[in-house]
C-alpha cells in the first residue's frame, strides 16, 4: 500500500472520523497537544537556558535535570499520543504538507540531539554542574535544542494554515 493510500485509509478509520467530526473531542485532543507541548518544550527550554548559563546560574544542572525530566517525559508522551491522533484525523492533508514534513524532521533532529547529550554529556554532568563555564559541547547541544523546538512549534502553527 502506498503512503497516500495508507493516509487515506487512516483518516477513514472509525477513530479518525469520530475525532474529526466530534464537537468536543477534537478540541480536547488539540488542546491537550498544546498543553503537552508547553510542558515538555517549556521544561526543555528551562534546562537549555541553564546549560547556556542564561538562567538559574546558581542551580546545579543535574538538579534541574532530575526535577524536570519526569515532567518532560510526561509532556512528551502526551504530545506524541495526541499528535498521532491529530495526524490520523487529517493524514492525507498532513502528508502532503511540507511544514508537517519539516516539523517531523526537526523532531527527529531534536531527538538525536537529546540522545547525543544523554550519551556523551549526561554522564559528566556533575563534574561541571556549578562550573563558571560549562563546556562548549553541552552549550552547542542546548542551542541546537532551542532552535529545533522553536522551529517545531513554528511549523506546527504554520501547517494549520496549509491544511
Amino acid at each position: 500500500m502506498s503512503a497516500p493510500a495508507w493516509c487515506l485509509w487512516l483518516e477513514n478509520t472509525g477513530f479518525a472520523v469520530a475525532l474529526k467530526e466530534s464537537v468536543y473531542l477534537f478540541p480536547i485532543v488539540e488542546g491537550s497537544h498544546l498543553l503537552g507541548m508547553s510542558v515538555s518544550v517549556g521544561l526543555i527550554f528551562l534546562l537549555d537556558l541553564r546549560l547556556l548559563r542564561l538562567a538559574f546560574r546558581n542551580e546545579p544542572v543535574s538538579r534541574i535535570m532530575r526535577q524536570v525530566a519526569p515532567w518532560m517525559t510526561i509532556g512528551f508522551a502526551l504530545v506524541f499520543a495526541t499528535g498521532l491522533a491529530l495526524f490520523a484525523a487529517n493524514a492525507t492533508a498532513a502528508y502532503v504538507n511540507w511544514f508537517f514534513r519539516l516539523k517531523l524532521a526537526l523532531v527527529v533532529l531534536a531527538g538525536v540531539n537529546a540522545a547525543y547529550y544523554q550519551v556523551v554529556y549526561f554522564p559528566q554532568m556533575t563534574q561541571w554542574d556549578l562550573a563558571a563555564d560549562i563546556p562548549r559541547g553541552p552549550r552547542v547541544v542546548a542551542a541546537v535544542s532551542i532552535v529545533c523546538w522553536a522551529l517545531v512549534i513554528a511549523c506546527g502553527r504554520t501547517m494549520a494554515y496549509e491544511l
